[in-house]
């Protein structure tokens, strides 16, 4: 049992009042420091998140900074364009390759109406046609008629203009209405007493049917003879070929240092864009691939990967220089040149050879067939064969991809001085790995195949040139 002083208060009953208000006292002052720590608190939260939100939202965003490719700044400046005196020597080779006085040679807007008029066309579904007709009493050996609908007619009479044709080419243009039939005024009014009528192979079907129902000669695509013509290339052609070409394996090289562990693929287009347009090229494209990636030759949609430190990275590119075409391919290695897996090392070493086996074998009067399968017998020696998937190349010039194909049905077809086509073996082993290096060539007056960038890749780490 509890003693009495064990249970007697600490404060005697007598000063009970007193008592009360002490701890009365007591509690508001205990309460005013609660709430003044309790604001305090708040006022420090309060504080740091405007703290936080000044630092995101207003602070300056952080800008990704393109590389400075200031050395690559009018890269081609000294190349001139196609002068006027280029269409008379044109005309002129199709005047001589057309085998009779009365023939003709029809064409749609396109390369080949550029190649011989510089008239510049959109399609659409009214037929817009240039006529050219051998005449020897033209100084070009060709008469030019420009067929037009008549509310484009305007338009067409600008587009002659804006060509910059020279005296001698003077196109007449015909006319036709909408409630007329534009194949019977082309072949009243542009081809009568035309005995053979050739038609330009990329025409629409429509547009051979429509003539060849109404014109009294005989209608046919255009012979390979005719069709030669396009594929040689002038000396201005070369000079702005091999300079778009440069220009173009020159970007490839100043952004390979720039290709760092964590980069997208986009990133890397990003990139690669920027080096091309400083260079001064147009219309540039860029097909950017890491590691398996590059085992789909025109890469897979939807998919995209970031390189690694020891990744393997395809870039292929390209772009337009007064009106001609750059197509170069570069596969190359991130990290140490022990680290990189020896098979894959490999295979770049055996696609280069491959590239050599073409330029050293190629020469004029070489078939197309027999050039693709230079390089082809070089990787199916070495046990690679079905993985190199498509043609060696395809010609370039006003077009990315147009005649002469290298491939091993093309018996027919013979290289001849001025001709120029790409030269790009690859190695497509699926989920695993792809490589492929691709140049331009020309085969030049000696009839030897000329690289038309600066060399050929000299090895998969700086992908600096042969010397």
């Amino acid at each position: 049992m509890a003693s009495q002083e064990e249970i007697t208060p600490l404060v005697g009953q007598s000063n009970n009042g007193g008592q009360r208000r002490h701890w009365s006292n007591v509690n508001k002052k205990t309460m005013f420091v609660r709430w003044a720590v309790i604001f305090s608190l708040l006022a420090a939260l309060s504080g740091g998140v405007w703290a936080l939100q000044s630092l995101f939202h207003h602070a300056p965003p952080v800008k990704k900074t393109q590389p400075n490719f200031d050395s690559l700044r009018d890269y081609c400046a000294h190349i001139d364009a196609i002068q006027p005196s280029e269409y008379i020597k044109r005309q002129k080779k199709l005047a001589a390759a057309l085998p009779e006085e009365s023939s003709a040679y029809v064409m749609e807007g396109g390369p080949t109406m550029l190649y011989y008029t510089n008239i510049k066309w959109e399609l659409s579904e009214r037929p817009f046609l240039v006529v050219l007709t051998k005449d020897s009493t033209y100084e070009s050996g060709i008469k030019t008629k420009v067929v037009t609908p008549m509310f484009e007619a305007t338009r067409a009479v600008e587009a002659i203009k804006s060509a910059n044709l020279p005296e001698e080419i003077q196109p007449e243009v015909v006319q036709w209405i909408e409630h007329e039939s534009p194949y019977e005024v082309t072949a009243e009014q542009a081809l009568a007493n035309i005995s053979t009528i050739y038609i330009e192979p990329t025409t629409r079907s429509f547009i051979f049917d429509g003539i060849s129902k109404v014109s009294s000669g005989k209608v046919e695509i255009a012979s390979r003879k005719l069709q030669t013509l396009r594929m040689v290339k002038s000396s201005s052609e070369i000079d702005i070929l091999r300079c778009a070409n440069h220009a173009t394996e020159e970007a490839i090289r100043q952004v390979r240092p720039f290709v760092q562990p964590g980069m997208t693929e986009a990133d890397i287009a990003n990139t690669m864009t920027h080096a091309l347009t400083t260079a001064g090229l147009t219309n540039t494209w860029v097909l950017a691939l890491i590691d398996e990636n590059a085992a789909f030759p025109h890469g897979e949609p939807g998919q995209t990967k970031k390189v690694g430190r020891d990744s393997t990275v395809l870039i292929d590119t390209g772009g337009e220089y007064l009106g001609y075409q750059s197509d170069t391919t570069r596969t190359f290695f991130l990290g140490n040149r022990g680290d990189h897996n020896q098979t894959i090392v490999d295979a770049w070493y055996l696609v280069k050879q491959a590239q050599q086996s073409v330029i050293k074998n190629g020469h004029a009067g070489s078939s197309c067939a027999e050039i693709d399968l230079s390089a082809r017998h070089v990787i199916t020696r070495a046990g690679y064969g079905r993985y190199f998937t498509h043609r060696l190349g395809h010609g370039i010039g006003e077009e990315m991809h147009e005649e002469p194909y290298m491939n091993q049905g093309n018996t027919d077809l013979h290289l001849e001085p001025g001709m120029t086509f790409s030269v790009e073996p690859g190695i497509y082993v699926p989920h695993e790995f792809g490589i492929r290096l691709e140049d331009i060539v020309v085969v030049n007056e000696q009839g030897q195949l000329e690289v038309l960038t600066s060399g050929l890749a000299d090895n998969p780490w700086t992908i600096t040139a042969d010397d």
